[in-house]
């Protein structure tokens, strides 16, 4: 079944709304250009930046009104990871982000996947990770694992149920 959906656009809180503090939303909309290399699209009370694969995300500042699209509760408190960022090469990302002054994590060389991660922060306390992707035959490394086994599968492709 189909809804129609035909895109996901992420919005990301980066401040207080309505504090009068412009400078403060117009550095988070140059943190994210200059650091990560987002497009700035439009900005009109929130801002539209996208990649150059066109994946984009909304910049908004948060609001303590709980019947708000932009009210984001307690999430200061308890962050967690909002959004992955996939990079050809772990090392020179992390390499440059530390250049820009960003808090960044060590490189775990197995983040579970069989690809190397690590964690980030914006300057607002959202936490990203990174993954370096890497191609890794999926079937294999669970047959590896022992925690798949062939499913019902009639079309003669190697599907495979998770155990």
């Amino acid at each position: 079944m189909s809804f129609g959906v035909k895109k996901l656009v992420v919005g990301i809180p980066v401040g207080k709304s309505g504090s009068g503090n412009s400078e403060e939303y117009e550095r988070a909309i140059q943190w994210y250009a200059n650091v990560l290399g987002f497009k700035i699209e439009w900005v009109m009370g929130i801002a539209s930046l996208k990649l150059e694969n066109g994946q984009q995300i909304l910049l908004f500042g948060e609001e303590d009104d709980e019947n708000s699209l932009w009210y984001t509760g307690e999430i200061k408190r308890n962050p967690h990871y909002s959004m992955q960022f996939s990079t050809d090469n772990i090392e020179e990302l992390r390499s440059d982000l530390i250049k820009s002054g960003v808090a960044v994590g060590e490189i775990i060389l197995d983040g579970g996947g069989g690809e190397p991660i690590m964690m980030f922060c914006d300057p607002y306390g959202n936490r990203f990770w990174a993954v370096e992707e890497k191609t890794i035959d999926r079937v294999k490394q669970a047959r590896a694992l022992g925690i798949a086994q062939p499913a019902d599968d009639t079309t003669g492709n190697d599907l495979l149920r998770y155990l």
